[in-house]
């Protein structure tokens, strides 16, 4: 009977343990000085981010283009910042020197970033519960 109460309680400390080194990768994955890439700051910014990794992800030119002309406009408009411009920059130059792979798991890499950071919908009013 002793046996099996020690047994089961190394089961308890190894499970402990394994879960204890399952959450250190986790933590330092959500943990948000462990993020690379700065906020976006509107959904127009989120939506060329879409965009952007769709052009990667497909190694299309013309949309990585497309995502270049909103990236420009968005920033000439004052509606992105520049640290975030400088991101979506790094991004578009990787692709447009072929590295498609490395562009996509970046652009991936700048969406993971955003989760959590609850974003503010700029076309929600005051009082609105969308």
């Amino acid at each position: 009977m002793s046996g099996e109460t020690e047994e089961g309680g190394g089961r308890l400390r190894w499970m402990l343990g394994l879960l204890a080194a399952l959450a250190v990768p986790v933590a330092l994955i959500w943990w948000p000085g462990c993020r690379q890439y700065p906020p976006v700051t509107s959904k127009e910014a989120l939506s060329a981010m879409k965009l952007l990794y769709s052009a990667c992800n497909t190694k299309d030119p013309v949309r990585l283009a497309e995502a270049e002309r909103r990236v420009a406009d968005l920033a000439a408009g004052g509606r992105m910042a520049p640290a975030e411009k400088a991101a979506f920059d790094r991004i578009i130059t990787q692709a447009r020197a072929g590295d498609w792979a490395a562009a996509e798991a970046a652009a991936f890499k700048f969406a993971q970033d955003q989760v959590g950071r609850g974003h503010p919908d700029p076309d929600q009013k005051p009082g609105d519960t969308k």
